[in-house]
């Protein structure tokens, strides 16, 4: 199993410059996006019915997340954004329907971007967890630590924003 792990982690990071490069032409550092293949069937809700493969996706979201941040200098915003694409990666390979889950993160002069798209219309929604439950507040994390957030009008995609301020060398 790990060497499947790795494999597929591997896979995504080759398809990461090239993904994002191909999109916009001389702004490879701008940002990046991928395509994460999901193994569990899609649209169901919960963590019990996902793959093993599924649930490791969101650790090495978080690891990429990490290594695009600090290629921009933007280490202080690792552990946010770390906790954003953690959130949003894990919702969309839980309940989404489509048969990929793309993440795009990408940065503008002012702020940091993450839009995770699930293929599935239905739109996320803000939880009420008890203290004992062990989900539903992914999207309060995110509403708590992004400046702001939001789904696009299909319900595809989930999206949030943090403020960038530039680091000094």
């Amino acid at each position: 199993m790990t060497a499947t792990a790795t494999s597929s982690a591997a896979t995504a990071q080759q398809g990461l410059s090239s993904a994002s490069s191909a999109r916009r032409p001389g702004t490879a550092d701008r940002g990046l996006e991928f395509s994460i293949p999901r193994s569990s069937r899609p649209g169901l809700a919960g963590a019990d019915e996902m793959s093993e493969e599924d649930r490791l996706w969101p650790g090495r979201v978080r690891r990429i997340g990490r290594e695009q941040l600090c290629r921009w200098s933007l280490d202080s915003l690792c552990e946010p954004v770390e906790l954003c694409l953690s959130e949003l990666v894990t919702n969309a390979m839980r309940y989404g329907q489509g048969p990929v889950v793309d993440v795009r993160l990408y940065r503008t002069a002012s702020h940091l971007c993450i839009e995770v798209a699930d293929g599935s219309p239905d739109r996320p929604v803000l939880g009420v967890a008890g203290s004992d439950d062990e989900s539903g507040r992914g999207l309060v994390l995110v509403d708590a630590v992004a400046e702001s957030w939001g789904v696009t009008e299909d319900g595809t995609c989930t999206w949030c924003r943090l403020s960038v301020l530039e680091e000094q060398p």
